[in-house]
């Protein structure tokens, strides 16, 4: 090893630029890239930085079985994507799409915004530099999907019985009060009010059908735990500090199995890249059921991105919605409206 310090491998370049080759330590896989420079030593090729970490990385991802070897040597893998990511893959003038290129010696291939495939191709003559370009563009999907809003959500629904009745009346006794800065706006409708256990950023029909799989898939959670769920719905709360200025107004929900369930099943679904943001950064599902939010007024009804919750809660924070039971997760869609005016349901876990 002092040898190759003191007189190290060296790569000429154009402009007759010459640069040392760092010799990569043996924990890496040394002796298979040291041994490439060596053989290398003298031939004029192209410099190829090693990938120190990219063949554990690699075979983590299922779409690497999906490599291809062609009769001629070469590998090819078609990797399905959005059409929504299309604009960032190949960013500025095409820029990204040839960074990868350059980077991995690959040539990219992806369709135009009219064809009916949405398979990303991947070509290169060795199936490392597919990998490697595999590893640039789930990196680049992952990060372009933090910037998206959510599509969709996983719902309880809450919308009938006891609980749905005494929203009614909660809600009524709250207008009669005439309190300032309080009108019907702010109000969830009584046939959607839900619990949210989590919010997905998905694309296309793949994407909520690979959704659906993974719901399906957090079905052995149930195992050790009783279902259909129970839960208590008692108490108002608030999601800021000041209850003077709030946005958002909740009820409390108490039901310790499906607490179990939803930060299973939030775990499960951040590692498949579907959720959004802020399900990213969460431990832990906050059991709530949403019944006022600035968010509801129309434009022209704001006062303010806030209202005033002291007296609801002074007059109504103990407030008992009654028991409901959970008898399916259902995958929705934001903003929607079904037949039943709850959102429209994409698919469900039934228990």
């Amino acid at each position: 090893m002092s040898r190759e310090v003191l007189s190290p491998p060296v790569q000429a370049m154009s402009q007759n630029r010459r640069y040392r080759v760092n010799i990569v330590h043996e924990d890496f896989g040394g002796d298979k890239w040291n041994g490439q420079n060596k053989r290398s030593k003298g031939v004029n090729k192209t410099y190829e930085e090693p990938d120190l970490y990219g063949e554990d990385d690699d075979e983590e991802d299922p779409a690497v079985n999906n490599i291809e070897e062609s009769p001629n040597g070469d590998f090819k893998l078609a990797l399905h994507v959005p059409k929504s990511f299309y604009g960032g893959l190949i960013g500025l003038k095409g820029s990204t799409k040839r960074r990868i290129e350059e980077e991995t010696r690959t040539e990219l291939y992806v369709p135009r915004q009219n064809e009916r495939s949405n398979d990303v191709i991947i070509r290169a003559k060795q199936r490392s530099q597919v990998c490697a370009a595999l590893r640039q563009i789930l990196h680049l999907i992952t990060s372009l999907r933090k910037k998206m809003k959510p599509t969709h959500f996983l719902a309880v629904a809450l919308n009938s019985g006891e609980v749905q009745e005494r929203y009614v009346e909660l809600k009524k006794s709250i207008l009669e009060a005439q309190l300032p800065g309080i009108d019907e706006e702010l109000f969830m409708p009584e046939s959607s009010i839900h619990l949210t256990l989590g919010v997905y950023v998905l694309l296309d029909d793949d994407e909520r059908q690979r959704a659906l799989k993974e719901l399906e898939d957090c079905r052995p959670l149930l195992a050790d735990l009783k279902t259909p769920f129970e839960m208590k719905v008692k108490g108002l709360e608030i999601m800021n500090d000041d209850p003077s200025s709030t946005r958002i107004l909740y009820g409390c929900i108490e039901s310790p199995d499906l607490q179990k369930f939803a930060d299973q099943c939030l775990a499960h679904f951040q590692s498949t890249g579907l959720c959004a943001t802020d399900n990213n950064e969460r431990e832990s599902i906050k059991l709530h059921m949403t019944l006022m939010n600035n968010r509801y007024r129309k434009e022209a009804m704001k006062s303010g991105n806030s209202f005033d919750a002291r007296e609801i809660l002074k007059r109504f924070g103990d407030f008992d919605f009654g028991t409901a039971q959970c008898q399916a997760v259902h995958l929705c869609v934001l903003k929607s409206r079904g037949e039943d005016e709850f959102y429209k349901i994409t698919g469900s876990l039934e228990f």
